[in-house]
């Protein structure tokens, strides 16, 4: 028996390739590496709070001003209904409101039939 586990173990045995995703490195390559990720970090941290920000700031109060002036230009001049056929088909009541108008109807945009 001891001479088949002696035999056993001389046995060389297949190593299956196994891979790196990363190579160990050194020290000094390791912080190396960590300061330069730093410094880039840094980089972009600036660049966000100092163009990406107000340049995000900017645009909202562009887009806020055009929507009012819009909504201003509704009021004074409103659109005119289409008397379309396949626009309101009531089957039944909606149930919220009072019941003859979407969810989401705005009088500004949506108007009313001439009744």
């Amino acid at each position: 028996m001891n001479r088949l586990g002696s035999l056993a173990r001389s046995v060389p045995t297949t190593r299956f390739a196994v891979r790196q995703y990363s190579a160990r490195l050194s020290k000094e390559a390791y912080l190396a590496a960590k300061e330069e990720a730093n410094t880039a970090a840094e980089t972009w941290k600036k660049v966000s709070l100092f163009f990406a920000v107000p340049l995000c700031i900017g645009f909202g109060i562009k887009a806020t001003n055009d929507e009012l002036h819009h909504i201003e230009h509704l009021k004074h001049d409103p659109p005119k209904f289409a008397p379309y056929s396949y626009l309101r088909i009531r089957r039944r009541e909606f149930p919220f409101g009072d019941g003859d108008h979407t969810l989401f109807h705005n009088p500004l945009t949506n108007p009313d039939p001439e009744e």
